[in-house]
């Protein structure tokens, strides 16, 4: 409004205190579970009563996820999102699911070690095979991430069956989490020109907001076009010469802005069939605005992570040292973008898992710790070795099979971390972070 107002360009900065406070960030939740379970080790009951802190207006849902990935005949999930005095909340990385995964599967998690079972078979007897237990998936591929990641881990060589039992001050435990998220189909928009110097532009709505979709894209149209990919060139987001997008959000741009690729290379080709190539000044465009609709089924990526980390039990230091991530995303178009974004993810569960905390006055509502200089941060030193699998399925849907990918790394990562160290030290962490004092509180 003031470069408006002024008729000159405007540099807005903000400090990092005003970005903490001033950008919304994940939703907080309180959750409290009721599990029954037979003597067989078989889920009969879920209760969920969870709160969700919204701040001081309603931006998303507050909704709280995870309890979907049980095959389960009696569920219960009540979840009241409250209006608080603290930064507003809205979606941010898999808006629901790390912290839904956080509670949920520390609760199953749990639930086998009294049982006197191993964590990774109780996931595979009571996962779900359809998604809510009733729909069926394209296809079914996380038994498949979850015995592979099991078997690359040596999941039975690093799990304690007695948590907490390393002698000495030096602790080691592993953990284990496994996720499904959304990849749906859906509208997007794209468009290709030929000009007469055999120059293809892909022109697509989308931005590329760090994950390399700009690439992707290009990769895609080579593809499609059956041409070298120096020979593609993208304009993205440039919304006078790009067609509608309805943005980047929900790991929905390979999958569906890729589709509206394929078919604007298609109706490209059929105008090359038609008329030739492009001569003098003369351009030839194909575009295409698909909305397919997957009626019957949900398609969804599908993986598991495990992970084996160092409690020091006299500092309540927590240290990752091992991290396993077994995805199907479906094909995968750039490995080394899609690696990328697997590692970032779960770095970014790691941080979640053992660092970031937004602490704010009680008595006020002012926040305490805004700004990397009052939050304790997960720096590139507390960054472990990641590493990645990709499973590569192919449902028959979207472009070339691919499904998504940016979200779903984070998922489980978080989960995983806190399963670790209860295995590690014998305490069950249920409020985040685990920090050393939680940790040393609970061994006190």
């Amino acid at each position: 409004m003031l470069a408006k107002e002024a008729g000159a360009p405007v540099k807005l900065e903000l400090s990092r205190k005003e970005d903490f406070i001033g950008v919304h960030g994940r939703w907080p939740t309180v959750q409290y579970y009721k599990v029954g379970v037979n003597r067989d080790g078989v889920l009969k009951a879920i209760q969920l009563r969870g709160y969700s802190g919204m701040g001081p207006y309603r931006k998303n849902s507050g909704a709280i996820g995870g309890m979907d990935l049980y095959q389960c005949p009696n569920i219960e999930r009540v979840v009241f999102p409250v209006y608080t005095n603290k930064t507003v909340s809205g979606n941010f990385r898999g808006p629901e699911y790390p912290q839904g995964f956080y509670g949920i599967e520390s609760m199953m998690d749990d639930v086998a070690y009294k049982l006197k079972m191993d964590p990774v078979d109780f996931i595979l007897k009571n996962m779900t095979r359809k998604a809510n237990d009733e729909v069926p998936y394209t296809n079914y591929s996380l038994e498949e991430c979850i015995r592979r990641g099991a078997e690359v881990f040596e999941w039975k060589k690093r799990w304690h069956p007695q948590p907490g039992s390393d002698p000495g001050p030096i602790k080691r435990g592993a953990g284990v989490s496994f996720m499904a998220f959304r990849s749906a189909l859906g509208r997007s928009s794209a468009e290709i020109r030929l000009d007469a110097k055999g120059q293809y532009t892909v022109f697509v709505g989308v931005t590329d907001v760090g994950p390399g979709a700009k690439t992707t894209m290009a990769m895609i149209a080579s593809e499609a076009l059956g041409v070298p990919l120096s020979k593609i060139q993208v304009v993205w987001g440039d919304t006078d010469r790009c067609p509608y997008s309805v943005g980047e959000s929900g790991s929905r741009t390979t999958i569906q802005t890729g589709q509206a690729v394929i078919e604007a290379a298609e109706a490209l080709k059929q105008q090359i069939a038609e008329k030739g190539l492009p001569k003098g000044t003369n351009t030839l465009k194909g575009s295409a605005s698909p909305n397919p609709v997957l009626e019957g089924k949900v398609r969804a990526a599908f993986g598991a992570h495990f992970v084996e980390v160092e409690v020091d039990a006299e500092l309540g230091r927590v240290r990752v040292l091992k991290y396993l991530a077994v995805h199907d995303s479906g094909r995968i178009m750039n490995p080394l973008t899609a690696t990328s974004q697997i590692k970032g993810g779960a770095t970014m569960g790691i941080g979640m898992a053992l660092h970031e905390d937004l602490l704010y006055d009680r008595r006020n509502g002012q926040p305490l710790t805004a700004g990397f200089y009052g939050a304790r941060l997960l720096t590139h030193r507390d960054a472990p070795e990641i590493e990645v699998i990709f499973i590569e399925s192919d449902d028959g849907y979207g472009p070339y099979g691919a499904k998504s990918i940016g979200e779903s790394s984070k998922v489980p990562a978080v989960a995983a971390v806190a399963n670790a160290v209860f295995n590690a030290i014998g305490r069950r962490m249920k409020d985040l972070p685990i920090t050393r004092d939680k940790i040393l509180g609970a061994l006190a």
